[in-house]
Protein backbone atom coordinates (compact mmCIF):
# COMPACT_ATOMS: atom_id res chain seq x y z
CA UNK A 1 0.00 0.00 0.00
CA UNK A 2 1.18 3.55 -0.74
CA UNK A 3 3.05 4.95 2.26
CA UNK A 4 1.56 8.40 1.77
CA UNK A 5 -1.94 6.94 1.98
CA UNK A 6 -1.04 5.17 5.24
CA UNK A 7 0.32 8.40 6.69
CA UNK A 8 -2.89 10.23 5.85
CA UNK A 9 -5.16 7.54 7.32
CA UNK A 10 -3.50 5.83 10.31
CA UNK A 11 -6.51 3.68 11.13
CA UNK A 12 -5.90 1.37 8.14
CA UNK A 13 -5.82 -2.35 8.90
CA UNK A 14 -4.17 -4.47 6.22
CA UNK A 15 -5.77 -7.81 7.14
CA UNK A 16 -9.52 -7.31 7.57
CA UNK A 17 -11.28 -9.96 9.64
CA UNK A 18 -14.88 -10.94 8.98
CA UNK A 19 -17.92 -12.38 10.73
CA UNK A 20 -20.73 -13.96 8.72
CA UNK A 21 -24.31 -14.97 9.39
CA UNK A 22 -27.41 -15.86 7.43
CA UNK A 23 -27.18 -13.61 4.38
CA UNK A 24 -24.68 -11.13 5.81
CA UNK A 25 -20.95 -10.58 6.20
CA UNK A 26 -19.40 -7.86 8.38
CA UNK A 27 -15.74 -7.00 7.85
CA UNK A 28 -13.52 -5.34 10.45
CA UNK A 29 -10.90 -3.27 8.68
CA UNK A 30 -10.35 -0.39 6.32
CA UNK A 31 -12.95 -0.15 3.55
CA UNK A 32 -10.36 0.10 0.81
CA UNK A 33 -8.66 -3.12 1.79
CA UNK A 34 -11.96 -5.02 1.74
CA UNK A 35 -13.22 -3.39 -1.46
CA UNK A 36 -10.09 -4.53 -3.28
CA UNK A 37 -11.09 -8.13 -2.49
CA UNK A 38 -14.69 -7.93 -3.73
CA UNK A 39 -15.42 -9.48 -7.15
CA UNK A 40 -16.03 -6.92 -9.93
CA UNK A 41 -19.63 -6.27 -10.93
CA UNK A 42 -21.04 -8.14 -7.92
CA UNK A 43 -22.96 -5.51 -5.92
CA UNK A 44 -26.52 -4.31 -6.68
CA UNK A 45 -26.63 -1.19 -4.48
CA UNK A 46 -24.30 0.85 -2.31
CA UNK A 47 -26.05 2.55 0.62
CA UNK A 48 -23.94 4.22 3.27
CA UNK A 49 -23.56 7.06 5.75
CA UNK A 50 -19.86 7.85 5.30
CA UNK A 51 -17.83 10.14 7.57
CA UNK A 52 -18.49 13.72 6.53
CA UNK A 53 -15.12 15.20 7.45
CA UNK A 54 -16.88 18.38 8.60
CA UNK A 55 -19.01 18.96 11.68
CA UNK A 56 -17.63 22.49 12.01
CA UNK A 57 -16.75 25.56 9.99
CA UNK A 58 -13.06 25.65 10.87
CA UNK A 59 -10.10 23.29 10.56
CA UNK A 60 -9.79 23.04 14.33
CA UNK A 61 -13.47 22.12 14.55
CA UNK A 62 -13.20 19.46 11.87
CA UNK A 63 -10.33 17.81 13.71
CA UNK A 64 -12.28 17.44 16.96
CA UNK A 65 -13.35 13.95 17.98
CA UNK A 66 -16.69 12.76 16.65
CA UNK A 67 -18.13 12.62 20.17
CA UNK A 68 -17.36 16.34 20.56
CA UNK A 69 -18.85 17.24 17.18
CA UNK A 70 -22.01 15.16 17.07
CA UNK A 71 -23.07 14.24 20.60
CA UNK A 72 -25.88 16.35 22.04
CA UNK A 73 -25.54 17.84 25.49
CA UNK A 74 -26.46 15.27 28.13
CA UNK A 75 -26.49 12.36 25.68
CA UNK A 76 -24.90 9.05 26.65
CA UNK A 77 -21.21 8.94 25.63
CA UNK A 78 -20.57 6.62 22.67
CA UNK A 79 -17.30 5.53 20.99
CA UNK A 80 -15.72 7.83 18.41
CA UNK A 81 -15.68 6.59 14.83
CA UNK A 82 -12.91 6.66 12.25
CA UNK A 83 -12.54 8.72 9.11
CA UNK A 84 -14.29 11.93 10.15
CA UNK A 85 -11.70 13.91 12.13
CA UNK A 86 -9.32 14.35 9.20
CA UNK A 87 -7.86 17.28 7.32
CA UNK A 88 -9.83 17.95 4.10
CA UNK A 89 -7.02 16.56 1.92
CA UNK A 90 -6.94 13.30 3.87
CA UNK A 91 -10.73 12.95 3.80
CA UNK A 92 -10.80 13.51 0.03
CA UNK A 93 -8.03 10.95 -0.52
CA UNK A 94 -9.94 8.35 1.51
CA UNK A 95 -13.32 8.96 -0.12
CA UNK A 96 -11.88 9.12 -3.63
CA UNK A 97 -10.29 5.69 -3.18
CA UNK A 98 -13.45 4.21 -1.66
CA UNK A 99 -15.55 5.48 -4.55
CA UNK A 100 -13.05 4.28 -7.17
CA UNK A 101 -12.98 0.77 -5.70
CA UNK A 102 -16.75 0.70 -5.16
CA UNK A 103 -17.29 1.56 -8.81
CA UNK A 104 -15.47 -1.64 -9.79
CA UNK A 105 -17.44 -3.77 -7.34
CA UNK A 106 -20.86 -2.46 -8.41
CA UNK A 107 -22.85 -4.00 -11.24
CA UNK A 108 -23.62 -1.84 -14.30
CA UNK A 109 -26.68 0.26 -13.49
CA UNK A 110 -26.28 -0.20 -9.72
CA UNK A 111 -27.63 2.56 -7.46
CA UNK A 112 -25.53 4.55 -5.00
CA UNK A 113 -27.04 6.36 -2.02
CA UNK A 114 -24.66 8.34 0.19
CA UNK A 115 -25.62 10.58 3.10
CA UNK A 116 -23.90 13.95 2.93
CA UNK A 117 -23.39 17.01 5.12
CA UNK A 118 -24.18 20.33 3.43
CA UNK A 119 -20.66 21.57 4.18
CA UNK A 120 -19.00 18.64 2.39
CA UNK A 121 -21.51 18.48 -0.48
CA UNK A 122 -19.54 20.46 -3.13
CA UNK A 123 -16.42 18.32 -2.73
CA UNK A 124 -18.40 15.10 -2.36
CA UNK A 125 -20.40 15.82 -5.51
CA UNK A 126 -17.15 16.27 -7.42
CA UNK A 127 -15.65 13.04 -6.04
CA UNK A 128 -18.70 10.95 -6.92
CA UNK A 129 -19.02 12.27 -10.46
CA UNK A 130 -15.27 12.18 -11.16
CA UNK A 131 -15.22 8.45 -10.35
CA UNK A 132 -17.57 7.67 -13.21
CA UNK A 133 -20.96 7.72 -11.48
CA UNK A 134 -23.96 9.43 -13.07
CA UNK A 135 -25.49 11.94 -10.65
CA UNK A 136 -29.27 11.59 -10.41
CA UNK A 137 -30.62 13.71 -7.55
CA UNK A 138 -30.11 14.96 -4.00
CA UNK A 139 -32.95 13.51 -1.87
CA UNK A 140 -33.50 14.98 1.58
CA UNK A 141 -34.12 13.28 4.90
CA UNK A 142 -36.56 15.30 7.03
CA UNK A 143 -35.62 14.37 10.61
CA UNK A 144 -38.64 16.01 12.23
CA UNK A 145 -38.69 18.24 15.28
CA UNK A 146 -36.47 15.92 17.30
CA UNK A 147 -33.51 17.43 15.45
CA UNK A 148 -31.25 20.10 16.93
CA UNK A 149 -32.74 23.64 17.14
CA UNK A 150 -30.70 26.75 16.39
CA UNK A 151 -31.17 29.90 18.51
CA UNK A 152 -32.54 32.72 16.33
CA UNK A 153 -32.16 30.48 13.30
CA UNK A 154 -33.23 27.27 11.61
CA UNK A 155 -33.51 23.79 13.06
CA UNK A 156 -30.98 21.23 11.74
CA UNK A 157 -33.88 19.22 10.42
CA UNK A 158 -32.67 18.12 7.00
CA UNK A 159 -29.85 15.89 5.84
CA UNK A 160 -28.92 15.40 2.21
CA UNK A 161 -28.23 12.26 0.25
CA UNK A 162 -26.41 11.90 -3.05
CA UNK A 163 -28.20 9.52 -5.41
CA UNK A 164 -26.05 8.33 -8.30
CA UNK A 165 -25.80 5.30 -10.58
CA UNK A 166 -23.08 3.35 -12.29
CA UNK A 167 -23.57 3.60 -16.06
CA UNK A 168 -25.39 0.66 -17.58
CA UNK A 169 -28.61 -1.20 -16.90
CA UNK A 170 -29.27 -3.33 -13.83
CA UNK A 171 -31.35 -6.33 -14.79
CA UNK A 172 -34.53 -6.71 -12.72
CA UNK A 173 -37.91 -8.28 -13.35
CA UNK A 174 -39.75 -6.23 -10.72
CA UNK A 175 -42.12 -3.31 -11.08
CA UNK A 176 -40.57 0.18 -10.90
CA UNK A 177 -40.33 1.91 -7.51
CA UNK A 178 -40.98 5.65 -7.10
CA UNK A 179 -39.60 7.15 -3.89
CA UNK A 180 -40.32 10.62 -2.55
CA UNK A 181 -37.59 13.25 -2.82
CA UNK A 182 -38.14 14.19 0.82
CA UNK A 183 -38.25 11.25 3.25
CA UNK A 184 -39.84 11.97 6.62
CA UNK A 185 -38.55 9.76 9.43
CA UNK A 186 -37.97 10.94 12.98
CA UNK A 187 -34.35 11.02 14.05
CA UNK A 188 -33.27 8.76 16.90
CA UNK A 189 -33.13 10.81 20.10
CA UNK A 190 -32.52 7.94 22.53
CA UNK A 191 -31.35 4.32 22.64
CA UNK A 192 -28.66 5.09 20.08
CA UNK A 193 -25.70 2.73 19.87
CA UNK A 194 -23.85 4.94 17.35
CA UNK A 195 -23.31 8.71 17.43
CA UNK A 196 -24.88 9.31 14.00
CA UNK A 197 -27.19 6.28 13.87
CA UNK A 198 -29.90 6.31 11.21
CA UNK A 199 -33.43 4.89 11.75
CA UNK A 200 -34.01 1.40 10.33
CA UNK A 201 -37.32 2.46 8.67
CA UNK A 202 -35.45 5.18 6.75
CA UNK A 203 -32.87 2.71 5.46
CA UNK A 204 -35.58 0.21 4.51
CA UNK A 205 -37.31 2.89 2.45
CA UNK A 206 -34.07 3.68 0.61
CA UNK A 207 -33.39 0.00 -0.07
CA UNK A 208 -36.71 -0.38 -1.87
CA UNK A 209 -34.83 0.47 -5.08
CA UNK A 210 -32.62 -2.60 -4.68
CA UNK A 211 -33.60 -5.64 -6.77
CA UNK A 212 -35.23 -8.48 -4.79
CA UNK A 213 -32.59 -10.73 -3.27
CA UNK A 214 -29.87 -8.31 -4.38
CA UNK A 215 -26.61 -7.56 -2.58
CA UNK A 216 -26.23 -4.38 -0.53
CA UNK A 217 -22.82 -2.86 0.25
CA UNK A 218 -22.09 -0.43 3.09
CA UNK A 219 -18.38 0.55 3.25
CA UNK A 220 -18.95 2.51 6.48
CA UNK A 221 -21.47 0.36 8.31
CA UNK A 222 -21.12 1.85 11.81
CA UNK A 223 -23.55 -0.02 14.04
CA UNK A 224 -24.98 -2.04 11.13
CA UNK A 225 -28.30 -0.25 10.54
CA UNK A 226 -28.08 -0.69 6.76
CA UNK A 227 -27.49 -4.39 7.30
CA UNK A 228 -30.44 -4.76 9.66
CA UNK A 229 -32.67 -3.06 7.08
CA UNK A 230 -31.28 -5.29 4.32
CA UNK A 231 -31.96 -8.43 6.34
CA UNK A 232 -35.53 -7.42 7.07
CA UNK A 233 -36.05 -6.94 3.31
CA UNK A 234 -34.55 -10.30 2.33
CA UNK A 235 -31.41 -8.78 0.78
CA UNK A 236 -27.84 -10.03 1.02
CA UNK A 237 -25.55 -7.66 2.91
CA UNK A 238 -21.84 -6.81 3.03
CA UNK A 239 -20.70 -4.25 5.59
CA UNK A 240 -17.30 -2.84 6.50
CA UNK A 241 -16.30 -1.04 9.70
CA UNK A 242 -12.85 -0.02 10.97
CA UNK A 243 -13.79 0.94 14.55
CA UNK A 244 -13.57 -2.14 16.79
CA UNK A 245 -16.37 -1.13 19.14
CA UNK A 246 -18.83 -0.50 16.32
CA UNK A 247 -17.83 -3.65 14.45
CA UNK A 248 -18.78 -5.65 17.56
CA UNK A 249 -22.07 -3.77 17.93
CA UNK A 250 -22.90 -4.31 14.24
CA UNK A 251 -22.22 -8.04 14.44
CA UNK A 252 -24.47 -8.33 17.47
CA UNK A 253 -27.29 -6.41 15.80
CA UNK A 254 -26.97 -8.38 12.57
CA UNK A 255 -26.98 -11.67 14.47
CA UNK A 256 -30.10 -10.74 16.43
CA UNK A 257 -32.10 -8.73 13.88
CA UNK A 258 -34.28 -11.63 12.72
CA UNK A 259 -34.12 -13.63 15.95
CA UNK A 260 -37.43 -12.28 17.17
Amino acid sequence: MDSKLCALCPFIQTEPASVSGNGWTAYHGDSREVLRRLPPNSIDILASDPPYGTGANSTAGRLKSTSEKYRSTGATPLPDFDGDSLLPEAWETMMNEVLRLSFKALKPGANVILFCDWRSYPGFFKLVSSNGFIMRAVPTWDKGRGSRPMKNGFRSQSEWMIWAKKPGKLESNTEPVYLDGVLKFSTLSNKKVHITQKPVPLMKELLRIAPPGGTVLDPFQGSGTTGVAAQEMGLTYIGIESTSAYHAIACERLSNSLAA
